[in-house]
C-alpha cells in the first residue's frame, strides 16, 4: 500500500504548518511509517499517513498527515469537508480500516452522552485557531481533535477521559465520547471526540478580566475561585476512585517517593539557577534558602497516596460555562513522555500549578499598569479553601498541616523553576515573573 505523497516536498510543506513543532531544526529525512486509505463518497479516497521526521540533530518525531491525491505532491486533506465528515464517521460507527502495518480502529463509548442524535449529512467546521492539533466542530455538539504530533503508547488524554466517562460520575469536563486508534508498530491515539461546549471563556481570560477591575476582588469572583478549587478536589476524588484498574488505583506515598521528588527538584534548581543567574544575579544568593524547601520535602513523614493527576493544570486548562467550571486537556506536560505523564503523583502538584497561574495573572495585570491591590492572596486563599473543603479527610492527601504545607511549597518551587527555564527560552521579557516569585519565597530550613 503506497501513500500518495511526494516525500521530497514534505520538508517544505511541514515547515509551513502551524502544528509542526520542528521548524527550528534542519530536517535530514521524512519517511512514511504507516498509511491507511479511507473511502469518501463518489469513489474518492484520502490517506491518513504517519510520518517520521528525522533531524540533523535531536530525536525523531512522528506526525499525522491526512493527504488527498494532488498534482502538487502534498495536499492537506482537512481542507475538504468530506474528509472531516468521513473521519468522524469512522469513529462514530466504530469502523476499522486496514493500514500498511496494522489497522485503524474507531471507538465510540456506549454512554448516555454518546447517544447524541446528529443530522445527516452531519455538519462539520474546522476551527481556525490552530496550534499543535486540528479541531473540528461536529453539528455544534461535538468536537473532534486530531492529534498531529504522535507518540507511541497510550495517550493520557484518551486514557483519563475514557476513565472519567465510563468509571466515574465526574462530569465537570467536556466528556470523552470516542477515539481513533492506530494499531500496529506505529500504534498511537490519532484523534479524540469530546462534548463541544459553546460560548465558553477560559479561566485565564476570566481571571484577568476580574483582576483588571480594580485593586480588590469582588465577592462573586472569589466565590467562583472557591468553586474552582472544589471542582479540582472532585476531579482528584474521581481519579483516585479505582480499586481494580492498575493504571488508576491509588498507591501509598512512600519515603522513597519524597526523596526521589526532592532529588529531582534539586537537580532542576542547579540547572535553572545557573541559567537564571545571568539574568538576575541576586537569585544565586537565594540558593540555600530555596534548598530548604527541597530538603524539607525529603524529610516530611510520608502520608497520603500517589494518584493519577491532571499533570499540566493552570487557568488556561479550565473553562467557564453556564456559571460553573469545566476542567479539560488531560494530555499532561508536552515536554514529558507518555510514560512520565502517566506516573502517579501527589495531587498537590495540580494544586501548585493552579496557584502559580494566579501569580501569573497578577503579574500580567501589573505589567499592564494595574495598581497594587488585594487580588493574588484572596484568589489563592479562596482556591485552597474550596479544594480543602472538597478533599477533607481524603486518603490521597497528607493529613497534617505541616506536611501539606511543606509538600505544596516544594511543588510550587518546582513549577517556578520550570517557568524560569521556559521563559528564558521562549519569552525572556517574562522571566521576571517566576524570578520575582522565587525571590519572595519565605526562608525554610
Amino acid at each position: 500500500m503506497t501513500a500518495p505523497i511526494d516525500l521530497t516536498k514534505l520538508p517544505d510543506f511541514l515547515r509551513s504548518q502551524r502544528w509542526f513543532a520542528g521548524k527550528a531544526w534542519p530536517i535530514k529525512s521524512v519517511s512514511t511509517l504507516d498509511n491507511a486509505t479511507v473511502e469518501l463518497p463518489g469513489g474518492r479516497t484520502f490517506t491518513l499517513a504517519v510520518l517520521e521526521v528525522i533531524y540533523e540533530l535531536g530525536s525523531p518525531e512522528r506526525y499525522l498527515l491526512p493527504v488527498l491525491p494532488s498534482d502538487d505532491g502534498v495536499k492537506d486533506a482537512f481542507e475538504d469537508p468530506e474528509v472531516l465528515r468521513a473521519l468522524f464517521q469512522l469513529i462514530r460507527e466504530k469502523r476499522e480500516a486496514p493500514s500498511a502495518s496494522g489497522k485503524l480502529v474507531g471507538e465510540w463509548l456506549d454512554t448516555a452522552e454518546g447517544l447524541v442524535a446528529l443530522p445527516s449529512p452531519v455538519p462539520v467546521r474546522r476551527l481556525q485557531v490552530e496550534q499543535s492539533n486540528t479541531s473540528i466542530v461536529v453539528a455544534e455538539k461535538l468536537i473532534l481533535k486530531v492529534i498531529r504530533k504522535l507518540e507511541p503508547g497510550i495517550n493520557p488524554e484518551y486514557e483519563v477521559g475514557r476513565f472519567l466517562a465510563t468509571r466515574t460520575s465526574f462530569r465537570a469536563t467536556p466528556t470523552l465520547l470516542g477515539a481513533l486508534q492506530s494499531e500496529g508498530p506505529a500504534g498511537a491515539t490519532l484523534a479524540v471526540v469530546n462534548r463541544f461546549i459553546p460560548d465558553v471563556v477560559d479561566g485565564w481570560r476570566y481571571t484577568l478580566e476580574s483582576f483588571r477591575r480594580g485593586t480588590a476582588l469582588d465577592a462573586a469572583f472569589v466565590g467562583d475561585v472557591r468553586r474552582l478549587g472544589q471542582r479540582l478536589g472532585e476531579l482528584h476524588h474521581a481519579l483516585a476512585s479505582s480499586t481494580d484498574d492498575p493504571a488508576f488505583t491509588p498507591e501509598p506515598l512512600l519515603a522513597e517517593d519524597l526523596q526521589r521528588w526532592s532529588a529531582s527538584i534539586m537537580g532542576e534548581m542547579g540547572v535553572t539557577l545557573s541559567q537564571a543567574a545571568r539574568h538576575t544575579p541576586a537569585l544565586e544568593d537565594r540558593r540555600e534558602d530555596l534548598l530548604g524547601h527541597v530538603r524539607q520535602l525529603a524529610h516530611v513523614p510520608p502520608s497520603g497516596q500517589k494518584i493519577r493527576i491532571h499533570g499540566d493544570l493552570h487557568l488556561g486548562q479550565v473553562l467557564r460555562s453556564e456559571g460553573d467550571w469545566l476542567i479539560f486537556d488531560f494530555e499532561g506536560e508536552p515536554g514529558r513522555t507518555f510514560a512520565q505523564r502517566r506516573e502517579k503523583y501527589s495531587a498537590l502538584r495540580d494544586v501548585a500549578g493552579m496557584l502559580r497561574s494566579f501569580d501569573y495573572a497578577e503579574a500580567t495585570v501589573r505589567l499592564e499598569g494595574q495598581a497594587d491591590g488585594e487580588r493574588l492572596q484572596p484568589a489563592r486563599q479562596a482556591f485552597l479553601e474550596g479544594y480543602r473543603a472538597a478533599t477533607q479527610g481524603a486518603p490521597f492527601l497528607p493529613q497534617d498541616e505541616a506536611t501539606f504545607s511543606a509538600m505544596l511549597g516544594a511543588f510550587e518551587l518546582e513549577k517556578m523553576l520550570y517557568e524560569v527555564r521556559y521563559e528564558l527560552q521562549n519569552r525572556p521579557d517574562w522571566v521576571r515573573i517566576p524570578v520575582q516569585a522565587l525571590m519572595r519565597m519565605e526562608v525554610r530550613k
